[in-house]
């Protein structure tokens, strides 16, 4: 099975660090252990040569096997050809008279803790010296053993803090991409002048956010088009639409002229919220006006009064709140409330009670008792030329849509939601935190 590293550049950086760090500490303490060994192999058969050659050269005489003339744990023996000792000095050790190699060359040989030499001198004998490397005088693998030790208790932090410290150069390094991370998700239709920082990221990952700059570029400019395209055709409808009412106002027949008048306002409400919609790209923060909720929906309510009673509905104004006001698109909150009352108007029959409400909060709603619509068609209510029978709907077909425009361009949301009593269709509008 794959190790899984963590998905984290974090968590990654420390686990391959860790990694090499052990990796590292084993390889060097094998090393130094290696060469410590190796260099005291060195001296220890350097001293067995210098005292072979020391005895070889004072023979026959037998002068240079003093006792006191042999380091701590050696023994010199000299021995025949048939390995019978002649004389001999320190420790006894048949076992590395035995395993003496007896030739004309010199040797290094080991049998178990000890370490011997061989070498051959005048008149067939040979000189054995030998060193206990376990006896206790003998300090050399003692001081290898200690050496290691230490050196592992030093080596282990060093090891430990590399990784540390790449875990806090890396930590440094995640910390700026989260923070241009967080500037990216802030970004949106309203903040397209908004780029990503340069000079904080690595040079690696410099051109990603270059080429985000570039593409933002590319859509702030593309945003720019589609709303100034939107306002001047909206502009250049106004006009000929103002020539066609006059036109229509001089028609004699009085059903045609009814439904021309009626087409004609039809599109003179899509070309304002047409222009309502250009105006919100901008940030409510800088161009927003004071709001007074219950002041705009008392308007819309006394305009909308006359055509709503006279087709047999009823409407009201409730305020639940107190002094709600902040900031925002005054225009763009009438328009969303008429949208939301003439969609009320539009899809309920003749009796039905249409309240408009403020509050609590800065929230403005419009409930009506009529049929309503199944749970799980009102998510799509807020599409555009959507209807629960699937045919067009009768007027613009992009109500519902701008007043979701309208709360998300004061950082709020459209609710749709059932009625009191499961009756009818609740639409509530609030407005966010930073526009109130």
């Amino acid at each position: 099975m794959k190790p899984r590293l963590p998905r984290s550049l974090l968590g990654q950086f420390v686990a391959l660090h860790i990694v090499t760090a052990l990796i590292a500490t084993i390889a060097l303490s094998l090393g130094v252990a290696a060469l410590l060994h190796s260099t005291a192999d060195h001296y220890q058969r350097r001293l067995l040569r210098q005292q072979a050659a020391i005895v070889a050269s004072a023979l026959p005489s037998y002068a240079a096997l003093r006792s006191d003339a042999l380091t701590d744990g050696m023994a010199i023996a000299v021995i025949d050809r048939n390995r019978a000792v002649l004389l001999a000095k320190g420790p006894a050790r048949p076992p590395v008279i035995a395993a003496a190699t007896l030739d004309q060359g010199s040797h290094f040989f080991r049998r178990g803790v000890v370490e011997a030499y061989s070498l051959p001198t005048r008149g067939g004998r040979w000189i054995v010296a030998s060193q206990d490397s376990a006896a206790p005088e003998v300090v050399t693998d003692d001081i290898v053993s200690a050496f290691l030790k230490r050196f592992a208790l030093l080596v282990l932090p060093i090891a430990a803090l590399v990784p540390l410290i790449g875990a806090l150069l890396t930590r440094r390094l995640t910390r700026r991409m989260q923070a241009v991370s967080a500037t990216a998700a802030a970004i949106g239709p309203r903040t397209l002048d908004t780029r990503l920082p340069r000079g904080t990221l690595p040079s690696e990952v410099e051109p990603l956010a270059m080429a985000t700059n570039e593409a933002l570029d590319r859509l702030e400019d593309g945003f720019r088009t589609q709303a100034a395209f939107a306002a001047d055709i909206a502009h250049e409808l106004r006009t000929p639409l103002a020539v066609i009412r006059l036109r229509a106002d001089a028609v004699d027949d009085a059903a045609v002229k009814a439904g021309v008048l009626a087409a004609v306002d039809r599109a003179a409400r899509v070309v304002t919220q047409l222009l309502a919609l250009a105006d919100l790209e901008r940030p409510v923060e800088e161009d927003g006006e004071p709001l007074d909720l219950l002041a705009l929906a008392g308007a819309v309510v006394a305009g909308r009064a006359p055509e709503i009673i006279g087709g047999g509905r009823t409407i009201a104004l409730e305020d639940q709140s107190s002094d709600v006001g902040g900031t925002g698109y005054p225009g763009a909150i009438v328009l969303a409330l008429e949208n939301l009352v003439d969609n009320a108007v539009r899809h309920t029959p003749p009796g039905t009670a249409i309240v408009v409400q403020i509050g609590p909060g800065p929230s403005l709603s419009v409930t009506d008792d009529g049929d309503g619509v199944a749970p799980d068609q009102l998510a799509r209510l807020k599409d555009r030329f959507w209807r629960t029978d699937g045919s067009r709907s009768e007027g613009s077909g992009i109500g519902l849509s701008i007043v979701d425009r309208v709360a998300r361009a004061h950082h709020g949301v459209l609710d749709v939601a059932t009625g009191p009593g499961g009756r009818g269709l609740r639409f509530t509008m609030t407005l966010g935190p930073r526009s109130s």
